[in-house]
């Protein structure tokens, strides 16, 4: 029965906290603009804007409202075996929302991503088991942001936003008295809750352009921690040997849930002839402050033993797990695009597009006791847009549909362990991953 009590609770001390911190930092926000390899904060003007810089809401004159849905599939390995890493899928809502002010303009912006099946999803595993961590848990969140921005003269823009994220607090509580001898007569009541709190982080950006075919942006986020907290309590009586024996135990285990790092972009799109788009991002990933995934734990354990048991020493203190560095390093992360309008007339547009970005891993190879792998990424996009026009009386606008598809690969990459007498030894890991976007957006003048 005293294993019944400290289980659920001792459990906890072999976990650790999983740790990009939602899906459209894994795998980008809106059809058009993943297909440009998220090469876009220099002149993106769709809802996708509260996302990649929010100065671009104000580029465009319409009303926008955009429904699409992201599905993407991994297929990676750890030393020849399947990870069997879960899809993440779910859907896109975008609205932008502009306020002229005279020769002025203000705009409003939301962008919500919605995964299926779940709102949020926190998983402990432990920390020997080699997974993938940045594709394991972190984008089964949702994601929510909200922005403003303004352009007080005709080529330059600010935005700034906010987006939401949660972190949860866990609270297991046991009461009563334990039987050792009679299961049935115990009266031992459990209760377990949990809570979503909400925190916020700072996404800011200017927009230039220079000429009428050359155009710069620069975009700001902040850091984003999401904690998690574990709270186990046992207070009972044990029974059946003897006299009564109070126990208590309590223990707190706090980790990381989420972290994604400050980022800045540094952002450029030229059009040298009519119909031709090219980009250039440079992201800079400040994941050196990554914190540890290794959650800490804080034990008390208070056990009144009767005379029969005075030769059982039981210890003074009860160490817990303690954080061990990541030595993650910061990360420059390049990103092209090209659009091509293969049909520009009144009626109708059709866009050809394609996109590559290069994301070198930010942790080093798992030669240690810790098991977070992750590996370089590259990405290589595809994507095609087709705009109706002249839509009246039926829309006093236009509708546009986008798609993309996206091959990522992860070139094989080995863990050698430091020590030869390691429990899970050297490993290998490598994959790929594949993803396919859709997206209506109505404009409406």
């Amino acid at each position: 029965m005293v294993k019944r009590i400290l289980l659920p609770a001792l459990a906890a001390t072999c976990l650790a906290g999983t740790a990009r911190a939602n899906p459209l930092d894994t795998f980008g926000f809106g059809a058009r603009e993943t297909a440009l390899g998220g090469s876009v904060a220099a002149d993106v003007e769709s809802a996708s804007a509260v996302y990649y810089n929010p100065a671009g809401l104000t580029r465009s004159d319409e009303l926008r409202i955009s429904v699409g849905y992201m599905s993407n599939l991994s297929s990676l390995e750890i030393h020849g075996q399947s990870s069997t890493v879960d899809p993440v899928a779910g859907m896109n809502i975008g609205i932008v929302a502009p306020i002229p002010i005279g020769s002025q303009r203000l705009a409003f912006g939301l962008g919500v991503h919605l995964p299926d099946n779940r709102i949020s999803r926190t998983r402990s595993v432990l920390f020997e088991r080699p997974r993938w961590e940045f594709y394991d848990t972190r984008p089964h969140k949702i994601f929510l942001s909200m922005a403003l921005a303004y352009q007080p003269i005709e080529r330059i823009r600010f935005g700034a936003g906010i987006t939401f994220q949660s972190p949860s607090k866990l609270v297991l509580n046991l009461r009563g008295q334990a039987d050792f001898f009679s299961p049935e007569a115990s009266t031992l009541e459990h209760e377990f809750g949990g809570n979503l709190l909400s925190i916020r982080y700072l996404h800011a950006g200017v927009q230039v352009d220079a000429t009428d075919w050359l155009a710069f942006g620069l975009s700001y986020r902040g850091k984003l921690r999401v904690g998690m907290e574990l709270v186990a309590e046992a207070d009972a009586t044990l029974e059946g040997i003897g006299d009564s024996i109070p126990l208590y135990f309590l223990l707190i285990n706090q980790g990381t849930n989420t972290f994604f790092p400050q980022e800045l972009v540094l952002s450029t799109a030229a059009r040298p002839v009519d119909g031709l788009r090219l980009s250039f991002d440079l992201e800079w990933r400040n994941w050196s402050q990554h914190p540890s995934l290794i959650s800490s734990d804080t034990v008390v354990l208070d056990l009144e033993l009767p005379p029969a048991f005075a030769n059982l020493n039981l210890p003074d203190e009860i160490r817990g797990r303690q954080p061990i560095a990541m030595q993650a390093r910061d990360r420059f992360v390049p990103r092209f695009g090209v659009e091509y309008m293969a049909v520009d007339s009144d009626d109708y547009g059709l866009a050809l597009r394609a996109g590559y970005a290069f994301e070198r891993s930010p942790f080093p190879a798992q030669r240690g006791v810790t098991n977070f792998v992750d590996n370089d990424r590259h990405a290589t996009s595809l994507g095609v847009g087709l705009e109706l026009r002249g839509l009246d009386p039926i829309i006093d606008g236009a509708l546009r549909f986008d798609a993309n598809f996206v091959y990522y690969h992860l070139p094989e990459r080995v863990h050698d362990k430091l020590s030869p007498i390691d429990p899970v030894g050297d490993y290998t890991s490598g994959g790929h991953q594949i993803g396919l976007g859709l997206q209506m957006e109505v404009l409406f003048e």
